[in-house]
C-alpha cells in the first residue's frame, strides 16, 4: 500500500511538471547568417531590357570580393532603389570550407509601364541627346517608366548633356499628352513653350497657298510650340488637302521657327513638297456584317481613279452608317491606306466589326395626354423584335411635325436606351408644347415684312 501510494505521487509531480509554463523571458534559438566567404558567381533572371552584364554592374557585386549577407542585402537594395524594376529578390548558395564560396541570383521584375523619351528646344538633335544619355546613363534604355527617381537621374544626365552648348538652360522632365495617341517623357528647358503666332508655307504646287493658310493657323495660331504638336496640326490640316487631290505622299522636308516681330510668339515656316500624284490601288475588305459584293457595288471610286483621301474617309462612315441602320448600334469600321511608291498606288484596306443586332423593344411616350398618346403609339412604324434604325426617331418626330397632327408642338425630340445585356432597344419621344414650327416660321416672316414695308427699316 505504502509503494502504491508513492508511485502516485511520483506520477503526479511528473504531470505537474509537463503542465508548468516556460520562463517568460526565455528566447528563441537566434537566426544564423551565413558564414562571411567570397563571391563565386553572380546569375540575373527575368530580365529583358537590360543586360544581366548591366545589372551585375549597377549592384556593385564582383566576382572575388569578399562577401557577407549585409552585402548582398545592400546590392539587392540598390537595384531596387533604381526604380526600373517593381521587385528585385535575391537567393544563395555557398559552399562549405575555410572560406566558403558564394553563387548569387537576382530575380527581377522588370517595371512594364515605360515610355518613350523626347526631346524639344535643349539645342541636341533626338540621336545626339539619346547618344549622349547612353554614356551617362547607368542601366540605359531608350523607353523609361515614370517615376521620380527614374526622371531624375536622367534629367541629371541631360543636363550634363547641354553644359557645353548652354550652361545656364535649366533641363526638366515630364509626362507629356501633346500626342494623345502615345504619352512620352519630354526633356524641355523649365521655360514655358513660346505660342505659334503664325504659320508661312511654301514649295506647295497642288494645293493654293491661301486654302492651306486658312486650314493651319485656324487650328495651330496660340498653340504652345512643341515637334509633336506641329506634326499633329500639319498632318491634320494640310495632309488631307493633299490627299483629296491624290498627293498621298506629301511632305514637309523643312520647318523652321523664328522671333515673331509682333508679338511673343514664334511664326513657324513650313516648306511643302508635293510629291507625286497617286491612283487607288487594290480595295480591300475585311470583317463581317454586310455582303461584300454589295458592299463594292456602292463604292464611289475604283481603282486606277485618282486617289482621294477625303472618299476613302467618307465611304468609311457610309459604310459605318448603312450598318447602324440595321441595328449593328456598336459597329465600327477602320481603313488603313498602304502607300505602294514604286506603282504610285494607295492600297485601301476596310476593317468591318459589326458588333451585336440591337433589336426595338418598346415606346416611352412623354409629354402627351391620354387621348394624343395612342394616335402617336398608332403612327410609329418601327415592330418589336426587328432590329432598330436610329435614325427612324427623329424622322418619326419630323414627320409628326410636318403633318400638323398637333397644333401647339413646341420643341420636341427623341432619345433611347440600348440595352447591352439583352440587346433591346427602348425610344424615348419627349414632347413639349409650345409655338409651333409653322407658326414661328409665319410670325417672323409678317415681322420681316412689316420691317420692310413701314418706311423705317434700312440696311445699313
Amino acid at each position: 500500500m505504502r509503494l502504491l501510494v508513492s508511485a502516485l505521487a511520483c506520477f503526479l509531480s511528473i504531470a505537474a511538471l509537463a503542465q508548468t509554463p516556460a520562463e517568460p523571458d526565455a528566447k528563441p534559438a537566434p537566426h544564423r547568417e551565413p558564414p562571411p566567404g567570397t563571391l563565386h558567381s553572380v546569375t540575373v533572371k527575368g530580365n529583358q531590357l537590360y543586360t544581366s552584364a548591366d545589372i551585375i554592374r549597377e549592384s556593385g557585386l564582383k566576382p572575388g570580393q569578399h562577401i557577407t549577407a549585409g552585402i548582398i542585402e545592400q546590392a539587392r537594395k540598390k537595384l531596387q532603389d533604381t526604380e526600373l524594376f517593381n521587385d528585385v529578390a535575391d537567393e544563395y548558395r555557398f559552399t562549405a570550407g575555410p572560406t566558403p564560396g558564394y553563387d548569387i541570383t537576382f530575380e527581377v521584375a522588370e517595371n512594364q509601364q515605360l515610355f518613350p523619351m523626347r526631346f524639344e528646344r535643349i539645342g541636341l538633335s533626338p540621336d545626339a541627346a539619346r547618344a549622349c544619355l547612353k554614356e551617362h546613363v547607368d542601366l540605359y534604355s531608350d523607353r523609361i517608366p515614370g517615376t521620380q527617381g527614374v526622371l531624375n537621374r536622367y534629367t541629371a544626365a541631360m543636363q550634363e548633356c547641354v553644359k557645353a552648348g548652354n550652361p545656364k538652360l535649366k533641363i526638366h522632365a515630364l509626362i507629356s499628352n501633346d500626342d494623345p495617341q502615345q504619352l512620352a517623357v519630354l526633356f524641355a528647358p523649365e521655360t514655358p513653350a513660346p505660342a505659334i503666332s503664325q504659320v508661312v508655307v511654301s514649295g506647295n504646287q497642288a494645293v493654293d497657298t491661301g486654302t492651306i493658310l486658312r486650314a493651319v493657323n485656324q487650328v495651330a495660331v496660340g498653340v504652345p510650340l512643341s515637334d509633336t504638336r506641329l506634326k499633329l496640326i500639319l498632318d491634320g490640316t494640310i495632309r488631307p488637302l493633299y490627299a483629296a487631290k491624290g498627293y498621298a505622299a506629301v511632305s514637309f522636308p523643312k520647318v523652321e521657327t523664328e522671333p515673331s516681330k509682333d508679338n511673343l510668339g514664334v511664326i513657324v515656316k513650313v516648306q511643302i513638297a508635293d510629291g507625286p500624284a497617286f491612283k487607288f490601288g487594290t480595295i480591300r475588305f475585311r470583317g463581317s456584317g454586310m455582303e461584300e459584293d454589295v458592299i463594292r457595288s456602292t463604292i464611289p471610286f475604283k481603282p486606277g481613279a485618282p486617289y482621294d483621301g477625303e472618299k476613302v474617309d467618307n465611304f468609311r462612315l457610309s459604310l459605318l452608317q448603312n450598318l447602324k441602320r440595321h441595328g449593328m448600334l456598336d459597329a465600327s469600321v477602320l481603313t488603313n491606306s498602304d502607300t505602294d511608291d514604286s506603282n504610285r498606288t494607295v492600297n485601301v484596306t476596310y476593317t468591318v466589326t459589326p458588333g451585336a443586332v440591337y433589336n426595338f423593344a418598346k415606346l416611352d411616350v412623354q409629354g402627351l395626354d391620354i387621348t394624343s398618346q395612342p394616335v402617336i403609339e398608332k403612327l410609329w412604324g418601327e415592330k418589336p423584335g426587328h432590329p432598330f434604325n436610329p435614325e427612324y426617331p427623329d424622322f418619326f418626330m419630323k414627320r409628326v411635325a410636318q403633318e400638323g397632327i398637333f397644333d401647339n408642338l413646341g420643341d420636341s425630340r427623341t432619345d433611347y436606351t440600348a440595352d447591352i445585356s439583352t440587346h433591346n432597344v427602348t425610344v424615348h419621344l419627349y414632347f413639349k408644347g409650345g409655338e409651333s414650327a409653322a407658326n414661328r416660321a409665319k410670325r417672323e416672316r409678317e415681322q420681316k415684312d412689316k420691317q420692310t414695308s413701314d418706311g423705317n427699316w434700312s440696311p445699313w
